[in-house]
């Protein structure tokens, strides 16, 4: 055998027993290295066992956009003639049973949208503005999901503008721009922007402006490649204040449009003045003075359903019974809300760690639920749970612990109470389905493993409309029935 490949060859020989050294340090150290991992300082170091280490990462075989798109289809209502009565029972049973974008509801009562659906269906003729307040955490920041069911509610039952807003926005939204300059002192009651006030007085954005003296808010549609036609033009303009001192003042104007004088009214916790115009603008400003507490302004059309985009960054939702329940009840009656939609749970997930944790989040959220039918009792309420969220456990990305715990949790609390949850972690695919939605192309969901991306928020918030008209359609089919 000719030199070089006697040394070769023994160069090969060596490379191999050098890699078999090194699979069997690895083998010994995956054995005795503890598997919860090592403390150390504030970071907990993993070591993978030889199965983790041939295992595939976790995910699913199909993409996210598949599965959506397959959702998307089996909640297309198929037609049927009125006299296959059967047929369709039978495929909105199957629906409410089984489909994964169902909405749960209490007793499983398939008609506990129907108060809802027909005074939606007659708000246009009969000249009223039917409210919807959709609550959550930054899932729901910048008009994201709230957005896009605002503009398809408002297609279907009639309405404009972007609904409810405070007197400071310190948070960009796709909807509206909005400015202040001034004397207004802006509190809010929870979340990681909290500032907390001296009183319980927050209102139904959970957040107050503290006027002393002189301040002017302008706020105007926006019209971002992203923003909804129907956010862009209103026509009614109330705002909503508190304990206003004598010479409190409000006067509204608009550049194009000669502003109507202001109508004050004093009801119970609050006054409201309110603004009609003849033709919708798409701007104004509000000149203030005097002392007063601002608890909104909603910016809407002339009549119709109106989505309020309520946003708390960081907040998991447990704050609504702390606030004032006089002022709450007096807003949700004026505002004629008809449904409270409350999107929380992302927020506690990273920190929860036992199921103790849990059954005290169960009974908090329990508690808010309770102090909303108390405030309002003819409203209908929605919980949707969180999304999937992913974190490194021993190396690999997968399902937060405890999440799936704490949504069931969340679903007993709105069940047991008496109201609706929809489940948008299984819409999305269960357990590691946030995994996918990031590696989608397009990205469905950011690289936090948390947030959805804008076209996500599109994509969850679609199937949610989607899932909600179900009913609706369900509530005009046994109405045509004889």
């Amino acid at each position: 055998m000719p030199f070089f490949e006697i040394i070769n060859s023994v160069n090969i020989y060596k490379s191999l027993l050098f890699i078999v050294a090194v699979l069997f340090l690895l083998g010994i150290i995956s054995s005795v290295f503890p598997r919860d991992g090592v403390t150390l300082g504030n970071k907990q170091l993993y070591f993978p066992t030889v199965e983790d280490m041939l295992t595939k990462e976790a995910g699913h075989s199909t993409t996210a956009s598949q599965r959506m798109k397959e959702m998307e289809e089996s909640l297309r209502m198929k037609q049927y003639q009125d006299s296959l009565y059967q047929d369709s029972l039978s495929f909105y049973t199957t629906f409410f049973q089984n489909h994964a974008s169902r909405i749960h509801l209490p007793d499983n009562q398939w008609d506990y949208f129907d108060d809802l659906f027909a005074e939606l269906d007659t708000c246009q003729q009969a000249g009223k503005i039917v409210h919807i307040l959709h609550y959550g955490d930054s899932q729901i920041e910048g008009d994201r999901i709230t957005g896009y069911l605002r503009q398809k509610l408002q297609e279907k039952f009639g309405g404009n503008g972007p609904g409810l807003l405070p007197a400071v926005q310190p948070i960009p939204s796709s909807a509206v721009g909005q400015d202040f300059s001034g004397n207004i002192e802006r509190f809010i009651v929870a979340g990681t922007l909290k500032n907390s006030a001296a009183h319980r007085r927050y209102g139904a954005l959970g957040q107050v402006g503290m006027l002393s003296g002189n301040a002017m808010i302008s706020v105007h549609a926006r019209d971002w490649k992203v923003t909804f036609d129907n956010a862009k033009e209103f026509q009614k303009i109330r705002l909503f204040v508190g304990k206003p001192s004598e010479n409190f003042q409000a006067n509204l104007s608009n550049k194009k449009l000669s502003a109507p004088k202001a109508v004050r009214r004093n009801l119970p916790a609050v006054s409201v003045f309110s603004w009609n115009f003849n033709t919708p603008v798409q701007s104004f400003s509000l000149q203030l003075s005097g002392a007063s507490e601002i608890y909104g302004i909603a910016v809407d059309g002339k009549s119709g359903v109106a989505v309020d985009n309520v946003p708390f960054r960081g907040s998991s939702g447990t704050f609504f019974s702390t606030t004032d329940a006089e002022l709450m009840s007096s807003m949700l009656k004026e505002l004629n809300v008809g449904l409270v939609m409350l999107e929380f749970g992302g927020n506690i997930t990273p920190v929860v760690h036992s199921d103790k944790q849990i059954a005290q989040y169960k009974k908090t959220m329990s508690e808010q639920i309770v102090f909303f039918k108390k405030c309002n009792p003819k409203t209908k309420i929605i919980f949707i749970g969180p999304a999937d969220m992913s974190t490194k456990i021993k190396g690999q990305l997968q399902t937060y612990p405890y999440l799936e715990q704490t949504i069931e949790a969340l679903k007993q609390a709105a069940l047991e109470n008496g109201v609706a949850f929809w489940d948008m972690y299984e819409v999305m695919g269960g357990r590691n389905s946030m995994i996918d939605w990031v590696r989608n192309s397009p990205a469905l969901a950011a690289k936090d493993y948390i947030h959805f991306s804008e076209k996500g928020a599109a994509r969850i918030s679609e199937l949610f409309f989607e899932s909600l008209m179900m009913y609706y359609d369900y509530y005009l089919f046994e109405k045509s029935q004889p």
